[in-house]
């Protein structure tokens, strides 16, 4: 969670602080904030602190000059100095050192209480989280329950989130392909997603749902958000895990959302289908399965499917056969006994035999085309529906 240096300062100016330097440096983001006093620490220090400093374990201005200075270079948001009691002024090297690097450099008076600063910086924060949790509970709402308007539309709007925008949803898919996934990689991975969203602008956010991440886009172009899937691509090929990207279309309007976010399931769910992993998937790239997306009643799917290979798995089942396993492959590998056989270490003549079998049990022709496209349907189906 980050919010950006003008809110917290549009919060606290009533306490007397006033920017003195770094002014362009206004609209970075300041995850919490600290009191700093020395150097030594500064190794421990992470990045996007708001810093206070009231100089006690400052003698000599050089040690505070080098102290900001070193505070600016650990990637802290902004400075602030208590001045009157330990430190008296602020150097003119040190504005003009803030000044040229657009690092944010505040002063507050003695007189002002920094404990009252620092209680009003906490419930500003800690709101912030609350509402950013929010956020992403009116998300998972709009996806769910998208006729029920009332459990997302007044806190999209407290976000600035407008009724009538665009909005394209993201789903980025871990758990198809990681069995054992680390905590720490889910958290390392979610930081990564929020600072590539955060460099590309503030109309964008994401939740974790059960190891998966939802992003949602507004008011971006469909080259951003394939842009910003790309970052995030490289950013998980580095980590080491395996995933899926689907991105849905951009949609116009909240109540959408929904649309958009099963756009970009069908995509994990197609791509998944096909054993592909660790690529981006746009819905308008898949196919049949954008076809199939515009059946809404799923009992049909399911009636064709039984129809076409359901026996299949009856036998399966009772013989304690893996016929489907040997359709499955002989389809996806356009009708090649050979390649079959090589993936299931069988010699070809045994695949033949099975196929024949194959044949009797659903009474078809597997030479036919027809036959072809049905039961290659069929396992499309089973993908998205089983």
């Amino acid at each position: 969670m980050a919010v950006k240096l003008y809110d917290v300062f549009d919060i606290v100016k009533e306490h007397g602080i006033s920017l003195i330097a770094g002014e362009k440096g206004m609209k970075n983001d300041v995850r919490w904030f600290r009191i700093m006093e020395s150097k030594d620490v500064l190794e421990y220090l992470e990045k996007g602190m708001l810093l206070l400093t009231t100089g006690v374990a400052i003698k000599e201005e050089q040690e505070l000059i080098d102290l900001v200075k070193m505070q600016h270079q650990k990637n802290s948001s902004a400075t602030i100095l208590h001045i009157g009691m330990n430190i008296q002024r602020v150097p003119q090297e040190l504005i003009d050192y803030c000044n040229e690097h657009d690092y944010p450099l505040f002063s507050v008076p003695w007189e002002n209480s920094l404990p009252m600063i620092m209680l009003d910086l906490s419930v500003f924060f800690l709101e912030y989280e609350r509402m950013d949790r929010a956020l992403e509970q009116a998300l998972q709402n709009a996806i769910s329950l998208p006729e029920k308007e009332e459990g997302y539309l007044p806190v999209f709007a407290e976000h600035g989130y407008a009724k009538d925008e665009t909005y394209c949803t993201v789903l980025i898919d871990l758990h198809r392909s990681c069995d054992k996934f680390e905590c720490n990689q889910v958290e390392q991975i979610k930081k990564r997603i929020k600072m590539i969203l955060m460099a590309m602008g503030t109309n964008s956010f994401a939740t974790e749902v059960d190891q998966s991440f939802i992003i949602l886009f507004s008011k971006y172009s469909m080259g951003m958000i394939n842009e910003g899937a790309s970052r995030i691509k490289k950013a998980l090929d580095a980590i080491g895990c395996d995933f899926l990207i689907g991105i849905g279309n951009n949609v116009e309007g909240i109540t959408k959302i929904s649309e958009s976010y099963l756009q970009a399931m069908w995509c994990v769910k197609a791509s998944s289908q096909k054993g592909i992993k660790n690529c981006i998937i746009n819905f308008e790239d898949i196919g049949i399965y954008k076809l199939l997306s515009l059946i809404g009643d799923q009992k049909p799917l399911k009636d064709f499917y039984e129809e076409t290979i359901g026996a299949l798995d009856e036998y399966d089942r009772q013989k304690d056969a893996r016929f489907k396993e040997v359709l499955k492959l002989y389809i996806n590998n356009n009708r090649s006994e050979k390649k079959v056989a090589e993936l299931m270490y069988l010699h070809r003549n045994t695949i033949n035999y099975k196929l024949s079998k194959i044949e009797k049990i659903l009474d078809c022709d597997l030479s036919q085309v027809d036959v072809f496209v049905k039961i290659y349907l069929a396992f499309c189906i089973e993908n998205i529906i089983m």
